[in-house]
């Protein structure tokens, strides 16, 4: 009820502007020359456009009732005098503008045949002819050019519209701009397809409630009602049952009405997801070549060592070496065993606990400086006190104690460790730098990869788990290296500052 309201006192507005526009011209006149045959004329003018919105056999005739009217009023309050002459002007020069040269120039000349006529039927005698003349001339030439003018600009108009409908058909992003009340003012093709609509109906009118009205589309619809800063991802099933990915950007104009854009991301999306499972197929593959590998050596040396021990050949010092042999070859498929499941499990750090990182980094450096191999290494430190960051604590000590301990091992436990902590805007930075040999860059593009090594040990997880445990905290981690130039790794991750410190603790009360 209240979008009807709306809509109709709208077009009553546009329908009653011409008479509205005779009584703001009252307001020039004096009251002596305020007749009420003058306020008759405006009266019934004003009603009879009114009868215009009501009366649908009325409607076309809109244009023709103002002219009327305006004739009249101009006639019956002093002709080319009249103070009403520029309502007489402005309906000619709509006309044109709304309907073309054509029709307006049919106007312009019935109006001043008919102004002539009623002015030598009433003028008095003493009336020279020069002077009507003139003044028919000039009330002519300037009706006939406003018909013209308001022609060209309806022409110039209709140009411009025809290049917006061929700019908005031609956008591959799909168009929906609707009103206050949800309705539609204009649709693209594109947004149709994207929709699956058929695109040669029109949306003009229809409310989007009623083109988007099931369940699943309510997301879809919030989207292009509710104006946003940035830019919403939404997953939507189309009525062919298939799930497409959209992002939407609707904009409250200044008009205030609401114009939304969306593009397609599905093909995009679904290629994401191709190369994310292509990704971790490859990991996979990867990660079990390294296993079998890892497994295979130490397993033939506990064949090799069982079947001496089987023969019953050995002497004392012989057996206890083939023992000494299995127990070091077992322990050593435990850690890979180990390092394997650690890699493996899926490692998801709690958003809701607060780790203090400053704490975590000084223990581990604590630890480190008792390590036997480390009595020839100089360790500098540059923590920075009171930083927070969003994860498990298990995990940051060891993401701490892996780069580390490969600094350590990098520079044979001879050289200089430098571990710094500090805050650059929401991240928190961790660097970790030695001064060993360096990488290659053949040696930097594997250094990630699970039981990599270029140790004359078996491989190790710890730098692929440090890069899993990063990046699933939302993080990044960052390697500068060369050869004879050493190495520093630079881990980013997001953290916790005094406001959401604030409100986790709002949160667990």
């Amino acid at each position: 009820m209240g979008v009807m309201t709306q809509d109709t006192m709208t077009r009553l507005a546009t329908r009653i502007s011409m008479p509205m526009v005779g009584f703001c011209l009252l307001g020039l006149l004096t009251d002596d020359a305020v007749s009420s045959s003058v306020l008759i004329i405006l009266s019934t003018w004003t009603g009879l456009t009114m009868g215009t919105l009501l009366s649908p056999g009325l409607r076309r005739s809109r244009d023709t009732i103002d002219l009327v009217g305006s004739l009249i009023l101009t006639c019956s309050t002093g002709f080319f005098a009249s103070p009403f002459v520029p309502v007489l002007l402005l309906v000619v020069a709509l006309s044109g503008f709304r309907y073309g040269a054509r029709r307006a120039l049919r106007q312009a000349f019935v109006t001043t045949v008919v102004i002539a006529m009623a002015f030598m039927m009433t003028a008095s005698e003493s009336v020279s002819v020069s002077h009507f003349l003139g003044s028919i001339l000039a009330l002519s030439l300037t009706l006939h050019g406003l018909a013209l003018l308001g022609g060209r600009l309806a022409g110039r108009w209709h140009d411009l519209e025809e290049q917006h409908d061929q700019i908005l058909w031609a956008l591959e992003e799909g168009i929906v701009v609707t009103d206050r009340s949800g309705f539609v003012i204009e649709a693209n093709p594109a947004a149709k397809s994207f929709l699956r609509f058929p695109t040669v109906k029109s949306w003009e009118g229809v409310a989007l409630n009623v083109l988007l009205r099931r369940n699943s589309d309510r997301e879809f619809m919030e989207a292009l009602t509710q104006p946003a800063d940035t830019q919403r991802d939404v997953q939507w099933n189309g009525r062919d049952g298939i799930e497409r990915s959209f992002r939407i950007r609707t904009t409250l104009l200044e008009s205030g009405l609401l114009l939304s854009v969306f593009t397609d991301r599905t093909a995009e999306r679904r290629a994401f997801e191709a190369e994310a499972r292509l990704t971790h197929l490859q990991e996979l593959d990867e990660l079990s070549l390294g296993l079998a590998h890892e497994i295979r050596n130490p397993l033939a040396s506990l064949r090799g060592a069982a079947e001496e021990l089987s023969a019953g050949r050995l002497s004392e010092v012989q057996t206890e070496r083939m023992t000494r042999i299995i127990t070091r070859e077992s322990d050593r498929l435990d850690r890979t065993v180990n390092n394997f499941l650690d890699y493996s499990a899926r490692r998801k750090t709690q958003k809701s606990q607060k780790v203090e990182a400053s704490k975590g980094v000084n223990e581990v450096i604590e630890t480190i400086r008792e390590r036997t191999d480390c009595s020839d290494m100089s360790i500098c430190s540059e923590i920075e006190s009171g930083l927070f960051i969003q994860s498990d604590r298990d995990a940051w000590n060891s993401i701490v104690s892996n780069l580390a301990i490969n600094a350590i091992e990098a520079c044979s436990g001879v050289g200089v460790l430098k571990i710094s902590l500090s805050q650059e805007e929401k991240m928190i930075l961790l660097r970790v730098s030695d001064d060993g040999p360096g990488m290659s860059e053949a040696v930097k593009k594997k250094v990630f990869h699970p039981f990599f090594t270029t140790k004359p040990r078996e491989g190790g997880l710890g730098l692929a788990i440090v890069r899993k445990i990063v990046e699933e905290s939302g993080g990044w981690i960052d390697l500068e290296t060369g050869i004879d130039s050493g190495t520093e790794f630079t881990i980013g991750i997001p953290g916790i500052f005094e406001e959401e410190i604030f409100e986790m603790k709002a949160g667990q009360s």
